[in-house]
């Protein structure tokens, strides 16, 4: 499956004291390196693209990503800001047929889970992962490309914002039981949105060390 990886990397980090969150550390290593080098295969991804919000975020980023082959592109001017600026400013970058959206702050996520939500594009527009309890994880979804640059553009028109958002455009979203995707979901959806979350991630990543995972 021709796939492009689009890294979404420009939030304010308000819970982590506005600290650049793509530059906070998980195991020694910065979130966006763990990311890249989790995800990144070119059995899976033919191109990375990576969502900032401004040139100065997208010059920190060229600096520390020098060695890695990305494209770095910074959000569409002519939307408010949110994350579902950033998908579309991907999506509507990437080259190939279909994309994969994941946020910076998921530094434990593992390209088989990504593997597997994309085969699942075959029959879907979008794959989303759920929980138990209907909560779904938005900033780690698989995308038909064109179909998302429509819907999120009709979304963004509409003034809507928020990462779900291009799902009520879209004939066929596929929610996902997150137990189907790994065995170990409440380690692998670690999401990083404040310092105690960091900590947690820390913790998570040392022992999936020692385990030699």
């Amino acid at each position: 499956m021709k796939s492009s990886l689009i890294i979404l990397s420009g939030g304010l980090g308000r819970r982590v004291n506005f600290q650049f969150k793509p530059f906070l550390k998980v195991c020694g290593k910065l979130l966006i390196e763990l990311v890249l080098e989790k995800l990144f295969s070119k059995e899976l991804f033919e191109e990375v693209i990576v969502v900032v919000k401004n040139d100065k975020q997208k010059a920190m980023l060229e600096e520390a990503l020098r060695h890695f082959k990305v494209r770095i592109v910074e959000d569409e001017k002519k939307f408010e800001d949110g994350p579902l600026v950033a998908i579309y400013t991907g999506a509507k970058h990437a080259r190939m047929e279909y994309v994969f959206i994941v946020a910076v702050d998921y530094p434990l996520m593992t390209a088989d889970v990504v593997k597997k939500m994309l085969l699942r594009l075959k029959e879907c527009d979008a794959v989303i992962p759920e929980w138990p309890n209907g909560f779904i994880e938005p900033l780690v979804s698989a995308y038909r490309r064109e179909k998302l640059v429509k819907a999120s553009y009709k979304a963004l028109l509409l003034g809507m914002r928020k990462a779900r958002a291009p799902l009520e455009f879209l004939e066929r979203p596929c929610l996902v039981s997150v137990f189907s995707l790994s065995k170990n979901p409440e380690i692998v959806f670690t999401n990083v949105n404040t310092l105690e979350d960091l900590l947690k991630a820390e913790k998570l990543c040392n022992i999936l060390s020692d385990r030699g995972s």
